[in-house]
């Protein structure tokens, strides 16, 4: 690495490429340094048996024409990702009682499937749908709040106070308690919380609005898997000047008077810039990269202070057969082992039983995907769940942990296989291949020392935390991806944007 560089940016997940993407599409020569060996993050693949995986992409919202991902997508990427609409319904949820439910798009189909179960409350869910579309225009200016640079990021702070705190200091529970009056609908309505990780009773309204406005016009899974976004937006940093480099894990920022001046790998090796951008999340940032005396500051005591969000268990499945004719679609299914939202956390996998699941079969959701003579397909289910059941094993490495912790993973693997042949049993006998990863999967590959699946928690503690600004009080140093903005990926990608706006204005026509 001989090269200049303007900006360095440390992970390659998608905030990490779209930053240095949005950077390079403007004149600028980014290097961007990722740990693991394959670019990507939870964009990234990875294939066993003949069996290829996403391992972060389920489905996609905003990705229609004229949308506002779908626009910032095809300016980063130039147009070389394609996204395939998921054809009827794009979740359908499950609760007891033999209660199920579809969510389909457009806006009118899913407000017409909801008064179809609860037709008295259909005045109540107009007003719902009234609620999240302000929701959707008015939530919008936290993100502008946090890319604008002094004084214009405190002068629009204080104008956009009301709107932020509206829909970003009210957890989902408070807002829903005052606009639905039936427990089970409101039920319904936050079954999906795992998308954004968090729980009705803790998690920001303003979240469950953005995911719920996320699908009205549509679900897609990008043709080709996940790892064609790297695919596609490695090329752009390149063609620029810049670099992507994997297999070079950075163990320090260097920080010199007050400013982000490079830096330094395990290798021992420095790397000089202008600026330094963490996408690897804003605790791991700190708690990791920055020298003490800058974690001494108060704005890095503020992030430490932060929840984490919840991790998750994912069972790879490989499956051989007609899943169609069994019953398989392209819409994810939600089940709940009770009416009770909040319970869908798994936090005790050794004692108890799964209390919420998500299934996907994401073969099905591919054009390009090729079954074969064999019709190989895959499928996946996940759970949420903390470090906390998996934290005693933190410090062991990947292909050498202890055995207390392989016989949970087998425990975890046989209750979760379990529960899928319970609900899919015609598919049951198809399985060929079955994997398990946990939160320490997490910690090995994307570099999250707590095995999280969104960063920090949705709170909204994180969302009004002066903590997060993009711009940090190190002069020269900015924040990426998911805790610069939201969870997932558009979250994550347009976190990207928005730090590399903070960096030169002029992306900001991009955005506004």
């Amino acid at each position: 690495m001989e090269a200049n560089y303007d900006t360095i940016v440390i992970g390659s997940g998608i905030g990490g490429l779209s930053c240095a993407c949005a950077l390079a599409r403007n004149g600028h020569k980014v290097l961007v340094l990722e740990q693991h060996y394959i670019a990507g993050g939870l964009t990234q693949t990875f294939s066993r048996n003949g069996f290829t995986w996403d391992v972060g992409i389920h489905y996609l919202g905003e990705m229609g024409p004229g949308s506002s991902g779908r626009r910032f997508l095809d300016w980063l990427s130039g147009g070389a990702i394609k996204m395939a609409p998921i054809e009827g319904p794009y979740d359908i949820i499950h609760f007891p009682e033999n209660f199920e439910i579809a969510f389909n798009s457009p806006a009118e189909a899913l407000k017409t499937s909801l008064k179809d179960k609860f037709p008295d409350s259909a005045e109540e869910i107009e007003e719902l749908f009234s609620q999240l579309g302000k929701a959707d225009r008015e939530s919008f200016a936290l993100y502008k709040a946090r890319s604008f640079p002094q004084p214009l990021r405190w002068i629009y702070s204080l104008w956009a106070a009301g709107s932020i705190q509206k829909w970003w200091g009210r957890t989902t529970e408070e807002a829903l308690g005052g606009l639905i009056s039936d427990p089970k609908l409101r039920s319904v309505l936050t079954a999906r919380w795992p998308d954004h990780g968090g729980r009705p009773d803790e998690g920001s309204f303003a979240m469950e609005a953005r995911i719920t406005n996320h699908y009205m016009n549509g679900a897609f899974y990008p043709e080709g898997g996940a790892k064609i976004f790297a695919d596609s937006l490695v090329p752009v940093i390149h063609d620029a000047g810049g670099e992507v480099r994997v297999k070079s894990p950075v163990t320090e920022i260097l920080v010199e008077n007050g400013r982000a001046t490079g830096v330094r790998l395990e290798d021992g090796s420095e790397h000089r810039c202008g600026r330094v951008v963490s996408a690897i999340g804003s605790q791991d940032t700190v708690n990791h990269l920055l020298p003490a005396d800058v974690q001494a500051a108060p704005w890095a005591r503020e992030v430490m202070t932060l929840k984490p969000s919840i991790s998750h268990l994912c069972l790879f499945l490989g499956l051989e057969g007609d899943i169609r004719a069994a019953g398989a679609t392209a819409a994810n299914h939600w089940f709940h082992g009770s009416w009770d939202t909040n319970a869908a956390l798994w936090s005790d996998p050794a004692e108890t039983e799964i209390p919420a699941f998500f299934v996907s079969f994401p073969s099905l959701k591919d054009p390009k995907h090729v079954a074969g003579e064999k019709l190989r397909h895959t499928g996946q289910v996940v759970t949420a769940t903390n470090w906390d059941a998996f934290s005693e094993w933190g410090k062991s490495r990947h292909g050498d942990r202890p055995e207390g912790y392989r016989k949970l993973k087998q425990h975890i693997e046989e209750k979760m296989l379990l529960r899928f042949k319970q609900n899919f049993p015609e598919i049951a006998p198809m399985i060929v291949y079955h994997e398990l990863s946990t939160p320490l999967t997490m910690q090995h590959y994307i570099g999250r020392q707590k095995g999280t699946s969104y960063g920090l928690a949705t709170t909204p503690e994180r969302f009004l935390s002066h903590s997060l600004w993009l711009k940090t009080p190190v002069e020269g140093l900015y924040l990426a991806g998911q805790d610069a903005a939201s969870p997932g990926i558009t979250g994550a990608m347009m976190g990207g944007v928005l730090a590399a706006a903070a960096i030169d204005p002029r992306i900001f026509r991009k955005i506004l």
